[in-house]
């Protein structure tokens, strides 16, 4: 059953996954794979069932675990429905058991289709890329494809020798046998099934320019950096994110220590039309190493995604202003702190942009056709300065950090930042009418308010 009108058919109120654990085989010339994924499941409610999403993969085999005890499951894939399996745990099991499904499945995986474009698995000239946001998860993995739920990651992948496949976390290269190598991901925090990701090519690891180190990370400064790159695109890469170590200093101070233990910046030997973020990496096509404003703005966008949708997520998809104004904004903020331009300045020439165009989206609810719509990207990052400049720079500091430090890794909503807001307002001496009339004028009504001070 799904829970998010945005996405119908997809994820589930019966069950949440708490840990993720996958043995992948890739086939890259036939495009096909063959997984086990063993899923730790905890029922939120009684159910004889639990519902997966998984895209137009078979179910070649199932088996299950409560208290201990093997389960008689068995698994279906509903024959109107090719994107869901449905587990028959042989039980009705009580809310709150933890019960843990291993899953055997194989087939040739294929984007999703949807009203944003194709979504998820995608093969690239020469390799494979996994674009998971919204929906796109469960066309590598059996999951439950909601933001709402969260898990930990162990993935294993093995392909052809001579490609690297970069999945979450930390690696480790297991094996190199003949034509095959083997590397395996741990993903230590909890993360949205659409943030796990992977990306296969022909790459190497390297350190990337202005890189911390664990321990500058622990003291809340720039993490470990990597590249990962094909080697002929090595030194325009090492250009193009050059400013990577300073705009780690820039949004760790806006907004406290980086969420994950290093930071890796992917890039495709393909032309992609937009990069994309995922926990703990982002990944960029060779266009985006051309040294342009247009794409250093959107490598700042990557990067601060960590800290605004992958450590603090939205539960509904019509808060996709939480992540992504967030994550305009902070192209303006990495703007100012590059010498590039002041922030203001950026800012009013989105609103002169926004204030050209048709005045009838609502922030907080755009609906589903809009949600990746530019103007809830710069009337997002447009309420964040709002905020900024009601509050002042210094609450506005502290309000921002606390909100990331309180939520890191949980679920988030419109509302809960409003409150959030309003719980800091009295130590700038703003009065609670003031933060309910800012909230309503740029998140509950589509005419665009003046611009911020």
């Amino acid at each position: 059953m799904s829970t998010d009108p945005y996405i119908p058919g997809v994820g589930s109120d019966t069950a949440t996954i708490e840990h993720l654990r996958v043995e992948l085989d890739v086939r890259l010339a036939s495009n096909r794979v063959a997984g086990v994924a063993e899923l730790r499941v905890r029922l939120c409610r009684q159910s004889d069932t639990v519902e997966l999403d998984l895209h137009r993969l078979a179910v070649d085999g199932a088996a299950g675990m409560h208290d201990g005890r093997p389960l008689k499951v068995r698994a279906t894939t509903p024959r109107n429905r090719p994107h869901r399996v449905v587990v028959h745990l042989g039980a009705s099991l009580p809310e709150g058991s933890l019960v843990v499904l291993r899953l055997a499945y194989s087939g040739h995986p294929r984007p999703r289709r949807s009203p944003w474009g194709t979504i998820g698995w995608e093969e690239l000239t020469d390799g494979v890329l996994v674009a998971g946001q919204p929906h796109g998860a469960s066309t590598w993995v059996p999951c439950i494809d909601s933001p709402a739920v969260r898990q930990t990651a162990d993935i294993t992948v093995t392909c052809d020798a001579g490609y690297l496949p970069v999945a979450n976390g930390r690696g480790t290269r297991l094996r190199s046998r003949g034509s095959r190598e083997t590397w395996r991901w741990v993903m230590d925090r909890p993360v949205p099934a659409y943030l796990l990701t992977l990306q296969i090519g022909r790459y190497r690891q390297v350190t990337a320019p202005g890189s911390g180190t664990p321990e500058s990370a622990a003291a809340g400064g720039v993490p470990p950096l990597r590249l990962v790159v094909s080697p002929h695109l090595q030194a325009r890469a090492e250009a193009a994110m050059a400013g990577q170590g300073r705009m780690m200093e820039a949004f760790t101070a806006a907004y406290g220590p980086y969420p994950f233990d290093d930071y890796a910046a992917v890039v495709a030997d393909d032309v992609l039309e937009i990069p994309l973020e995922a926990a703990g990496l982002s990944l960029f096509g060779v266009n985006h190493l051309d040294g342009s404003w247009e794409s250093e703005r959107l490598i700042a966008h990557e990067m601060a995604h960590q800290w605004f949708g992958n450590a603090v997520t939205l539960g509904r998809w019509s808060d996709l202003w939480l992540h992504e104004g967030f994550a305009c904004y902070s192209e303006w903020l990495w703007a100012e702190a590059s010498g590039r331009a002041a922030l203001r300045h950026e800012a009013k020439q989105a609103w002169h942009g926004l204030k050209r165009q048709g005045e009838d989206l609502v922030l907080a609810a755009p609906g589903a056709a809009d949600m990746f719509d530019d103007r809830v990207y710069k009337r997002g990052a447009l309420t964040v300065l709002a905020v900024r400049t009601l509050l002042g720079d210094a609450v506005f500091g502290e309000m921002l950090r606390d909100w990331v430090a309180r939520h890191r890794f949980a679920t988030v909503d419109t509302q809960g930042f409003r409150a959030h807001v309003l719980a800091w307002a009295p130590r700038a001496d703003v009065a609670p009418e003031d933060v309910d009339a800012l909230f309503d004028a740029w998140t509950l009504r589509p005419e665009l308010p003046a611009f911020p001070g």
